[in-house]
Order: structure tokens, then C-alpha cells, then sequence
């Protein structure tokens, strides 16, 4: 019923609205972000904004399709469309913050984000800040932060696309977008439902993947109001609904397991303009709740979380400005494996950040964090930055940025109060990371290009794991410490062919050592590779565009990735090669394409035994107006 109500809009409604065109994901004018995350406080970092043609691609899949295809981070796939965790520089998935109009929507129980259940459909904007910048996202920034973002616009005019996707193993995908704006009012709608049979052909045996069908549905919501002209309040609400089968391990015959999740985010935010400054007030309210059965056993956790903030921003003179912040948080899990079925804890942070110009083309960044917790040891985190331009001469540029940061990771409340084995005595984990990168970009003629290389070093330590005790007793302990250091570059070319042509070329390649130095419960892990960390990886993209159509292929080489924690060759996974490519028509008001996914038929793993799809199909189709 949904899928006919939806094709119905898509066909007959030619004539409804003045037609015009506006991308899924894209930039607005007189923006309006509550709670940004202040990027302009990071000069000393590389931001990566994943590539128009990436996003186009990948519309209606998972954020983590998108990142991956845009920067160093490998994801631990359960499966496809099942558990999905990031290991980022290195680091492991609880060691990278999430964060969504600048509220972290990580697992505060794990401590870690499941990507399978962030649709790309729901959000506007997707940034990533590798490294010791993301120490503004807080707790556990050791490898990077995702920023989520729904800005509002207050531009007069409306917009509207619905979309519907079609693929392999029935897949199907439906979303809808309204954005809009009277000068007064400011709205941003997106709704979005999907599924999938899952019931691929699992290559490696030939047998058809059973249990691993998925649905999700969700819609968020932001609204804006324009007091004045120098007051603004926004509110939003993200509900994510997502039912499971979970996927078993090839050759596995255990019964079918299932699982519920049900997430539900919102906050009202207010900025008022001062004389040199703007103040900004918010709270938010978060759910996370997840029901789960495993062998007919069933797990049931909920966290509700209340967290709010205040900021106050001040010009000193043109180019040198404050910022000071304070934020509280107030959580309370229910987890029937907590030792009193339930945890409560508050959590408090201070900071301040400072930015500014030394001279024409030197600009610095300082910042100074402090959170407190009762009963945790937690260590004040100093970040400081610089850019310097060191060429600026016509379309010929080359920048060096340099940046270093002490950071800190809290342990999980599943660390500290799971029954019979959580510690409430562990150390939070700390980081030193040191980064340095090159960044030029030129234009010769209608040529144009852009290059970047980052080398980063960052040591962890009082990493912490579960490991077994002397009565064979799982338990978390500090017991690591960890060296993760790394090269990562980047190369793009853009130019014309004859005039009727464009080329757009862009690849990545970085290398990710990510070792023990110590560790006081398996000295033959000393010197090994971390488990899921590949040491090479490669992406290229490549596109061709011809008036209305484009031509687009995309590829990503994993290198050989380590199960075991001595790195036996045994158990490693190998590397491969993926590739998916696709066809796109896209006039002011339609957008069409057809992809296949892993072209050449790939055997491959993410997560050991559990099997990935073959070659693979999607078609999609939206429909765009503009109207006032």
C-alpha cells in the first residue's frame, strides 16, 4: 500500500509545482545549525565532505557505504545490513564519537555505534574529522568523529523529492524530503522506509542465505522559528524503527534470532545574538531502547538520556575569538544484566576554545576540556592546531596543518557495572595523537587538481578489554597500551574532454599500523597488528559525464586483516577488490539510475564466517519540484 501511495505521487504529480532541482544532500543558503560543531575551531585538522557524486550514488544505503568509499575507515560487517561497528585509524568502534547537531549518539552501554541502523536518508549533511580534532565530541574521539547535521534554511522557497529504489534479494526503499521556508518559519521533513529479503547466494558454499531479512522505517523532523534578527530557536526529532533477523555464521544451524531497535532523539535549541557574541542554550532527550533473542533467550536494554548545554561565543576583534561551553548529561540504563538491573549516572563538562589569526595566513585553534563524573579519574584534555599557508599565488595553493591533542575515553557503563564482572575501578583510557598534513590544490588551463598527505601518530594507553580472569571469568581490565600511526593521502583531477566531456577522478590510499607496545596479559600480542585493522587500503573513484548522463564506477581495495590476536595467517582474511558501478540521467526535476554492485562477483568477508553478497542490481528514481 505504501510503495502504490508512493509510485502514484511520483508519476502523477508532473504538473503540481514548478519544477527545479535540488540534491539529497547539499548546500543551502542562510544556513541555520544549532549546536554546530564549530569546524572553524579546527584549523589544524582535515574535514572530509564526502564527494556529490559518492553521495548520489550511494542514496539509500547506510552511512557506512558512504564513509568507507570516502576515507581510511574499515567497517565490521556481521553480514549484510546486520551489525555494523567502525575501526577508524586504527582505533576500535568505541573508540570514535557519532554525533548528530553536535550530540553524541553513541551506545553510552557499548559505547559504540551500530551504522546498519543510520540510514543516509535521514540525514542532510555527513562530515569526518579524522583524529585528534574530534576532542570536541568528547568522551572516546581517539580515531575520528561522524558528524550527522540537519541545518535549517530560512531562504524563501520550498522543495520536495520523493524517491524509490529497487534492488537485488528484495530490496526496497522509499524516502521522501520536504525542505522550506517562509522567512519566518524554517522546515526540514525527511521520511524514509526500507527492506530487505536479504536472500543473496552465499558464494562461498552456494547455498542461499537464510534469517537475514531486515525492515526499518523512521522520519526527522526539524523545525525553525525566526523571533527576530537576532533570535532563533530550532527543534528536532529523529525516530528510527528497525526489526532484524540476525544472520547466522555460514554452516550455523542455530534457530533464528531476532532483534528490535527503537531510537528516538530530540532537542530544542535557542541562539540569541549579543553585541560581539552569541549565546546558545539546548536540550535534548534520547532513547535507545533494544530488544533482543538469541536461541530463545531474550535480552532487553533501554538508556533514556536528558542532556543539556549552554555556549556563549565572543569576538575579541576581527580575527581572534572565545568560546566557552558547559553541558550535562543525565543517563539511566535499564539492563537486566547490571548487577541492580539498572545504572544512573551524571556527567559533567566544561570547556574552552580559542581561534584566531597570528598573521595573514596563519590561523591557530586552542582548546581545553574538562568533564567529571563521580567516581572517575578523568584528565583534562588540551587540543592545539595551526594552518599556514605557505603558497596562495593564482589557482596555485599549498597548505600545512599541523595539530596535537591529549584525549580520554570513559569506560562503558557495560564495563563498569555488568554483573559479576563489570570493575568500577577502571581507568579511563588516554591518548596522545600528533598529526601533520600537506594540502595543495592547482589549476592549470581547464585542469584542475588537488592533493593531500597525512602522517599521524597517536598512542593509547590503559586500552581496555575483556579477558578471561584465573577462574576463566570474563572481565574488563586496562591491560594495553597501543600505537597507532599511519600515512594517509589523497589525490582528485578534474577536467574536460573536447568540450562535451567532464572527468572526475579521485583516490585514497592510506596505511595503518596499529600495534601493542604492552600488554600485561599476552606478551606474544606485543608487536602484532590489532585484529580488523587492515594495514593497506586503497579507494578510486572515476566519473564521466556527458550532458545529462554520467557514467560513475567505484572501487575499493581492503588488505589483508588479522582475526587472531597473533596474527596467524590461518585465520587472517584475505584482501579483495570491490567494485560497483552505475548509469545516471538527471535533468532539473528527475534524477534516474541503474547500478550493479561488486561487478566482478567477489568472495569476500568483513567480519569472519559471515557471508557478503555477490553481484548485485538497484534501480532508483526521484522526483524533484521547487515551488514557493
Amino acid at each position: 500500500m505504501r510503495l502504490g501511495i508512493l509510485f502514484l505521487l511520483l508519476w502523477f504529480s508532473n504538473g503540481l509545482w514548478a519544477q527545479n532541482h535540488q540534491d539529497s544532500i547539499s548546500v543551502l543558503e542562510e544556513v541555520y545549525v544549532h549546536g554546530n560543531f564549530e569546524k572553524q575551531f579546527l584549523p589544524g585538522n582535515t574535514i572530509i565532505l564526502p564527494k556529490a557524486k559518492t553521495l548520489e550514488f550511494y542514496d539509500g544505503a547506510n552511512i557506512s557505504e558512504i564513509l568507507k568509499q570516502n576515507s581510511s575507515i574499515y567497517f565490521k560487517e556481521y553480514g549484510n545490513g546486520m551489525l555494523t561497528t567502525i575501526a577508524f585509524r586504527g582505533t576500535n568502534a568505541s573508540q570514535t564519537a557519532v554525533l548528530w547537531d553536535n550530540f553524541n549518539i553513541n551506545s553510552f552501554t557499548l559505547g559504540q555505534t551500530d551504522f546498519s541502523l543510520l540510514p543516509s536518508q535521514a540525514i542532510s549533511e555527513i562530515s569526518i574529522i579524522p583524529g585528534s580534532g574530534s576532542t570536541m565530541g568528547g568522551s572516546g574521539a581517539f580515531g575520528g568523529a561522524v558528524l550527522l547535521e540537519n541545518p535549517l534554511s530560512f531562504k524563501t522557497e520550498n522543495t520536495l523529492s520523493i524517491g524509490q529504489q529497487i534492488g537485488s534479494f528484495g530490496l526496497l526503499n522509499s524516502n521522501v524530503n520536504a525542505t522550506g521556508s517562509n522567512g519566518k518559519w524554517a522546515y526540514d521533513t525527511r521520511l524514509y522506509w526500507g527492506k530487505a529479503e536479504n536472500d543473496f547466494e552465499i558464494l562461498q558454499t552456494g547455498e542461499k542465505q537464510d534469517n537475514a531479512s531486515f525492515e526499518r522505517w523512521g522520519i526527522n523532523q526539524s523545525i525553525g522559528y525566526k523571533i527576530s534578527n537576532t533570535e532563533k530557536i530550532k527543534l528536532a526529532i529523529w525516530y528510527n524503527d528497525n526489526f532484524r533477523e540476525i544472520q547466522p555464521p555460514i554452516g550455523s544451524t542455530r534457530d533464528i534470532n531476532e532483534q528490535e531497535d527503537h531510537n528516538l532523539r530530540t532537542h530544542l535549541n535557542f541562539d540569541k545574538k549579543v553585541k560581539n557574541g552569541l549565546l546558545s542554550i539546548g536540550s535534548g532527550y534520547f532513547m535507545d531502547e533494544m530488544d533482543y533473542q538469541l536461541n530463545q533467550a531474550i535480552s532487553y536494554n533501554k538508556v533514556n538520556r536528558w542532556e543539556s548545554f549552554a555556549t556563549y561565543k565572543h569576538h575579541f576583534s576581527k580575527n581572534h575569538e572565545v568560546k566557552l561551553s558547559t553541558r550535562h548529561n543525565y543517563i539511566e540504563a535499564n539492563n537486566q544484566s547490571y548487577e541492580s538491573g539498572s545504572a544512573i549516572e551524571q556527567r559533567y563538562s566544561l570547556g574552552a576554545l580559542f581561534k584566531g589569526q597570528i598573521i595573514e595566513g596563519i590561523d591557530y585553534a586552542l582548546h581545553l576540556r574538562q568533564q567529571l563524573v563521580p567516581g572517575v579519574n578523568i584528565p583534562v584534555s588540551p587540543y592545539a592546531g595551526i594552518s599556514y599557508q605557505l603558497i596562495q599565488h593564482g589557482n596555485h595553493k599549498l597548505k600545512l596543518k599541523l595539530n596535537s591533542s591529549f584525549n580520554y575515553r570513559l569506560p562503558t557503563l557495560n564495563d563498569r557495572f555488568w554483573n559479576e564482572a563489570g570493575n568500577p575501578e577502571l581507568n579511563s583510557e588516554t591518548a596522545w595523537n600528533k598529526e601533520m598534513t600537506l594540502q595543495s590544490s592547482h589549476q592549470w588551463l581547464d585542469v584542475k587538481t588537488d592533493f593531500s598527505i597525512t602522517a599521524y601518530h597517536n598512542d593509547v594507553v590503559n586500552w581496555i578489554q575483556w579477558v578471561p580472569d584465573e577462574n576463566n571469568q570474563w572481565r574488563p581490565r586496562n591491560i594495553k597500551e597501543v600505537l597507532a600511526k599511519g600515512v594517509e593521502t589523497q589525490m582528485g583531477v578534474e577536467f574536460p574532454v573536447f568540450n562535451y566531456f567532464k572527468i572526475q577522478t579521485n583516490f585514497q590510499y592510506s596505511y595503518t599500523q596499529s600495534t601493542v607496545l604492552d600488554s600485561e596479559k599476552n606478551s606474544r600480542e606485543i608487536g602484532k597488528q590489532l585484529i580488523y585493522t587492515p594495514l593497506h587500503k586503497a579507494n578510486a573513484t572515476a566519473s564521466l559525464s556527458w550532458k545529462k548522463f554520467s557514467l560513475n564506477s567505484f572501487h575499493q581495495w581492503t588488505g589483508k586483516v588479522y582475526t587472531t590476536n597473533s596474527n596467524s595467517e590461518l585465520f587472517a582474511l584475505d584482501s579483495f577488490l570491490l567494485s560497483d558501478i552505475g548509469l545516471s540521467w538527471k535533468s532539473t526535476s528527475w534524477h534516474l539510475s541503474a547500478k550493479a554492485k561488486n561487478t566482478f562477483n567477489t568472495e569476500y568477508f568483513l567480519y569472519s564466517g559471515y557471508a557478503m553478497p555477490g553481484r548485485n542490481y538497484q534501480i532508483s528514481i526521484t522526483r524533484k519540484f521547487k515551488f514557493k
